[in-house]
């Protein structure tokens, strides 16, 4: 009897044990890695950057001339590489698009503004539309100022801060490198801190070229194209088109004023009032301000300039 409970015991605990072992072991998600700043390809920034303040090219922000250089040798690589192939600007339209499109435009725009579409997909469209409506003098597109050319006095300027920012990012790795690999990060900053208090001058006169070069820059560019002043007929209508909506402005504030006191049915009858009583002025402002804003970008508007909407 004894040894039957004994071998029933150990059969007992062997299938315990065995499935035990059998167990599924229970699989923890793995923690999403928070995206780079830039991307992985580039590999890590720069360690040791110089302490400026200029801005990054890419949209990148702000940061040092250091890590400026590094973002702008990467995407002139990625460029030289087609990694960043300039997108087909070409969309093809149909006979109905070409033969009106004005009306396709407000179509589009209406899309976009009721969400029917976004802004992304539709700005092909909307550039191939305002194409077509320049060819007919229906939209006149605004044109950039060229960049002016470099003369070769700023450009030698440029050449020798990179440079002398080269030469004091050799410097700064070679007294990290006497440190050895098994230098702290407490050592590399104070022997960086050390290096950059020595040569305060140096790093004070990258900062002063810096600063002449950006001078230099504003100097070269172009000056904006003068608007035209608006004709005294023109200054009329803007200032009666102001009047009418000032006067709607001071109707729906006496309107707000009077709902707060009001019950929710007397609320609906006296928005339903509002809404019949000055319909006409609203129409009557909004067409307008249509020929008002239409009368301005033919007088204002030149290609390189572009007016806002009133």
């Amino acid at each position: 009897m004894k040894k039957l409970i004994a071998v029933l015991l150990i059969t007992f605990l062997g299938a315990g044990f065995s499935y035990a072992q059998e167990k599924p072991k229970v699989e923890r998600p793995e923690m999403e890695k928070s995206k780079p700043l830039f991307p992985k390809h580039w590999g890590k920034p720069p360690e040791i950057q110089l302490r400026d303040y200029v801005d990054l090219p890419g949209k990148f922000g702000k940061g040092s001339s250091t890590l400026a250089n590094w973002i702008k040798e990467n995407i002139t690589s990625d460029k030289e590489s087609g990694k960043f192939p300039e997108k087909d600007k070409d969309f093809a339209l149909s006979d109905a698009e070409k033969s009106d499109p004005k009306k396709f435009e407000r179509d589009m725009l209406s899309a976009v503004k009721s969400g029917k579409i976004s802004k992304q997909d539709a700005a092909k469209k909307l550039d191939a539309l305002r194409d077509e409506m320049a060819k007919k003098g229906e939209f006149k597109r605004p044109k950039r100022m060229e960049k002016p050319e470099l003369s070769s006095e700023v450009k030698d300027q440029i050449s020798a801060v990179k440079e002398m920012e080269k030469n004091l990012h050799t410097q700064i790795r070679a007294k990290v490198d006497e440190l050895g690999k098994d230098a702290s990060k407490e050592q590399i900053k104070t022997a960086v801190e050390a290096f950059k208090e020595s040569n305060k001058d140096k790093f004070e006169e990258i900062k002063t070229a810096h600063d002449a070069i950006r001078k230099d820059l504003e100097a070269a560019r172009p000056s904006k194209p003068e608007r035209p002043e608006l004709s005294a007929e023109l200054k009329a209508k803007v200032e009666i088109l102001k009047e009418k909506r000032k006067e709607i402005e001071v109707a729906q504030k006496e309107l707000h004023k009077n709902l707060k006191d009001a019950s929710e049915v007397e609320r609906k009858a006296m928005i339903a009032d509002f809404k019949e009583s000055n319909k006409d002025k609203h129409q009557e402002i909004k067409t307008q301000a249509k020929e008002v804003k239409e009368d301005i970008r033919a007088l204002v508007e030149t290609e390189a300039t572009r007016t806002s909407d009133l």
